[in-house]
């Protein structure tokens, strides 16, 4: 199954409400709205992380919204997943989605971002491309 960038959004918000989140309205709409909430959270994760093992997601976009869906899950499992994804996406020098692989690993208590960084954004592409190798050693 391959889900849409709004369906990975209604995922996030999806995870995020399984963990207590507290929504807004148009949030608490999204997932109200959405097919994907009569699903399992394991359920869906696996649909999502299937989805970017098997390469279905082509464009950085799509992985991006994939990743970032999967941050709000909070499953520290998914570290070793998101490290090997960061090598691959790293590999392929696909500078958008690094960004966001670092924010997920930093967000499930990882050491994503070096101490000494002022910012992190995703425009600061060869600090987020140290980080990246830094992490991975």
């Amino acid at each position: 199954m391959k889900l849409t960038n709004h369906q990975f959004e209604e995922a996030a918000y999806i995870f995020e409400r399984a963990n207590g989140y507290s929504h807004s309205d148009y949030e608490k709409n999204i997932i109200k709205e959405s097919k994907l909430k009569n699903l399992s959270i394991r359920e869906l994760e696996k649909i999502i992380v299937d989805g970017i093992n098997f390469n279905i997601y082509k464009s950085e976009k799509e992985r991006i919204t994939a990743y970032w869906s999967l941050s709000k899950i909070g499953n520290y499992d998914l570290i070793p997943k998101f490290k090997k994804w960061l090598k691959w996406e790293l590999k392929n020098n696909c500078e958008n989605t690094i960004f966001q692989i670092l924010v997920a690993l930093d967000n499930l208590g990882e050491p994503a971002f070096d101490e000494t960084r002022k910012g992190r954004t995703e425009n600061e592409i060869d600090l987020n491309i140290r980080d990246a190798k830094k992490i991975l050693q």
